[in-house]
């Protein structure tokens, strides 16, 4: 079956990708064998988008904008403004977030399974995407199951989470401790040597932790809802 050729804008998406990609890679030192290696492709692939061989979709740009340094609007406008349209495409109570959202592709690494007391069982998978902006460039989002935290957070929505943002009183955070029990909470406090977390629901007693036993504390930016979701 014939190859459908690309259209002018697809050929102009795929000259531009090429150019930042050689202005790039000598300072960032990739070529096109280490860019295939991070998405999962071949070489030969990474050749074809670049040449305009074959048409560069979302997942495409979403990766090549990480690798890359670069934001999707430099190279495909036109793909900047799917995803910006995938961001914008539903009502204003879909997401929990006070300012102006701003294009960009959240990447989805895993399925939360809630149980008792807001604690967690995770499976970490690579699912796709939430269609979102964050600041944080290692921002991610986790998809959760079960209904511990309704009505605050329904099963099958997804919480946006920025691990480099400060955590406050008050915050909602995911949580893991030494042991490796994962949990969604609030902060009742952060004291020297200290955390408090508090049941987002009220339903626990508060549970104080040393900080030498926890392993990461990452804000919650908000519930994101399923209607954002891009699959991988």
């Amino acid at each position: 079956m014939k190859k459908t050729p690309l259209t002018k804008e697809q050929l102009e998406d795929c000259r531009r990708l090429k150019a930042i990609y050689e202005q790039k890679k000598k300072s960032l030192g990739i070529s096109q064998y280490t860019i295939a290696h991070d998405m999962g492709i071949g070489q030969s692939a990474v050749n074809q988008l670049l040449t305009g061989k074959n048409v560069i979709n979302i997942n495409h740009a979403s990766k090549f904008s990480k690798i890359l340094k670069v934001p999707i609007e430099s190279f495909s406008p036109s793909l900047a403004a799917d995803i910006n349209q995938l961001a914008y495409g539903t009502s204003n109570d879909k997401f929990e977030y006070v300012g102006k959202l701003k294009p960009g592709l959240i990447p989805v690494i895993g399925e939360a399974i809630l149980g008792a007391k807001g604690m967690i069982k995770m499976s970490e998978e690579h699912s796709g995407w939430v269609a979102i902006h964050s600041d944080d460039p290692d921002a991610y989002a986790v998809c959760l199951r079960g209904d511990d935290l309704w009505p605050r957070i329904k099963s099958g929505e997804f919480v946006l989470i920025e691990p480099n943002s400060v955590c406050h009183a008050g915050d909602e955070v995911f949580l893991k401790d030494k042991n490796g029990q994962i949990m969604i909470r609030q902060i009742g406090y952060v004291h020297q040597h200290e955390y408090q977390f508090i049941s987002i629901n009220q339903d626990d007693k508060p549970i104080t932790i040393s900080k030498q036993n926890v392993d990461f504390v990452h804000f919650i930016l908000g519930v994101i809802k399923s209607s954002r979701y891009i699959p991988k």
